[in-house]
């Protein structure tokens, strides 16, 4: 989301093949493209709202440019900067390919013909426009005065943009186009005539039309013979229902997808030049066609109980006739040429073994994954995570009237003696005394240990963990200090008071003490000393800071 750009920050790149840029500042767009003129091969925009631009992209930038392809992307245009666009980027002779996709065109197709005409010719040959929402577009217009434009073009595909027609005048000056691509759109039989009218399209070699309204098989062929060099035509799932006896297609057509047409079965009407049929999801019964030149036919997903005879097909090299109800073969059907290398998947040929392999496999990931598990804790994270979200549902803090602590201690059982015979006594003896939770002596018999750690932390005053190497080493340490940062040191606050009992080294401090780390980093802590004399002070400390 570029708001500035500084001219030139991107001239000394030398070579990009693709870049992705958002711009929401469209003031920026032009400024960009002219420093990445000689750089980027395929550029694409994405959110931009483009503005008319009043200053050239290329001004005075030197040929030869690099950049072949434009890509616009969820971009807003409206008829004013469509045409301004179209005059700018005829400068731009490198670019041969402009795509546009889930784009908004604000605008019923006014744009200046006189000043785009003038501009003189484009050098664009690929134009691809994808899901573009142009609001009332059967209002749109039919672009009358752009026909000198469109002479070079060689691919057009606009698809899911409810194009229903294209006049027929426009159409017959595209006299370069060999790929037209109409899939997911409004296209009907009545409109079709006029779309594809005599003279129009004249060099086209592929036509997609698939996904359309076309209602008639007989139609939609009579209209394609218009086309002299056809050869490659999609019409599948669109619901022609019926099919006739005799259809008149392009002499040229090798190619012909029929699939998901709602056609009962097949007749003379499929052209004897095809080399590629595709009839598939049908719900075919049979299929009994000579088609002398054809080599792949495809009947997946009907309802055939027989092969396609051998004779009719003699230059047949690939046959798709899965999901069919095909129960048996006789030898008949397989007279004509070898089938030759037939190629099966392992899971065809060995279905068992396959099976085995994967619960082997799978058997192998799950022991895989115990041992992790057991090598970095998992289990013990699963259990913690359960008993902090048990913890999070609870208040942050308990009301002060239940607060009947000064501390709460955590210790190793390891340390029992020190923390009993020697911290107990002093404190618990002092005046006034302090009232220590302990958990030989103050946990709840019966309650799950958890929430006895949980409630006797949030009853207390302060939390006063007893550290050594004998603390970072137990289990319940480890949950007494969790919850602790959980409702202690998340908060910012001196509830946690250390004491360093004996020296302990940062490599012992396993890694998932993380917070103990950066406590005992950041935080004072009270180490226990050796001479009786530091020991009073010490006791001093310790005290002050329960007190706080």
């Amino acid at each position: 989301n570029l708001s500035q750009y500084e001219q030139g920050s991107l001239k000394s790149i030398k070579k990009i093949n693709h870049m992705i840029i958002n711009l929401r500042n469209s003031n920026i767009f032009s400024e960009i493209v002219r420093d990445l003129l000689h750089s980027v091969a395929w550029l694409e925009v994405t959110e931009i709202r483009l503005r008319v631009e009043k200053k050239s992209l290329v001004q005075n930038s030197t040929h030869p440019f690099r950049i072949q392809k434009l890509t616009f992307k969820e971009a807003f245009f409206t008829d004013q900067t469509i045409s301004r666009a179209i005059v700018l980027l005829k400068e731009i002779t490198s670019l041969k390919e402009l795509e546009a996709i889930n784009c908004v065109l604000e605008g019923q197709g006014r744009w200046n013909i006189k000043e785009i005409a003038s501009s003189g010719q484009s050098f664009v040959e690929t134009i691809t426009i994808i899901k573009i929402t142009i609001q009332n577009f059967h209002l749109f217009f039919d672009l009358e005065g752009m026909e000198s434009q469109i002479n070079n073009l060689k691919r057009l595909t606009i698809a899911s943009s409810n194009v229903f027609m294209v006049p027929c005048n426009l159409a017959r000056h595209f006299s370069s186009l060999l790929y037209l691509d109409f899939h997911d759109n409004l296209l009907v039989n009545k409109r079709l005539d006029e779309t594809i009218c005599e003279g129009s399209w004249p060099s086209l070699q592929t036509l997609n039309l698939s996904q359309n309204s076309l209602k008639s098989l007989e139609q939609t062929a009579k209209y394609t013979s218009r086309l002299p060099k056809l050869n490659n035509l999609d019409i599948s799932q669109n619901n022609f229902g019926e099919i006739p006896d005799v259809c008149e297609w392009p002499k040229t057509l090798k190619y012909l997808n029929l699939s998901s047409t709602q056609i009962p079965k097949v007749t003379t009407c499929i052209p004897p030049t095809l080399e590629v049929l595709d009839v598939s999801a049908n719900n075919l019964k049979e299929f009994g066609l000579q088609l002398p030149f054809l080599k792949e036919l495809y009947l997946t997903k009907n309802q055939l109980k027989a092969l396609p005879g051998a004779t009719p097909l003699p230059n047949l090299v690939a046959l798709s006739v899965r999901r069919n109800k095909l129960n048996s073969f006789s030898k008949e059907e397989f007279e004509g040429a070898q089938v030759g290398t037939v190629h099966l998947s392992l899971m065809e040929c060995h279905r068992s073994l396959v099976v085995s392999m994967i619960c082997t496999l799978v058997f192998l990931v799950i022991l895989l994954l115990v041992a992790i598990g057991y090598k970095y804790h998992v289990v013990w994270y699963v259990r913690m995570t359960w008993a902090w979200l048990r913890a999070k549902r609870k208040p942050k803090r308990a009301p002060p009237k239940d607060v009947c602590y000064d501390a709460f201690v955590s210790y190793s059982e390891n340390d029992s003696d020190w923390v009993e015979n020697t911290m107990v006594r002093e404190l618990e003896q002092a005046c006034p005394p302090f009232r220590l939770c302990l958990h030989k002596r103050d946990f709840v018999p019966g309650k799950w240990i958890v929430d006895n750690i949980i409630d006797s932390i949030e009853k207390s005053h302060k939390t006063l963990f007893v550290l050594s190497e004998h603390f970072v080493q137990s289990e319940w340490c480890k949950y007494e200090l969790d919850f602790s940062h959980f409702r202690l040191f998340d908060e910012n606050n001196d509830a946690a008071i250390l004491v360093l009992l004996e020296p302990i080294q940062s490599k012992a401090i396993p890694k998932r003490f993380c917070k103990l780390r950066k406590i005992m980093n950041t935080k004072t802590y009270l180490e226990w000393p050796a001479g009786e004399e530091q020991q009073q002070m010490f006791w001093e400390n310790l005290k002050g800071a329960l007190r706080s």
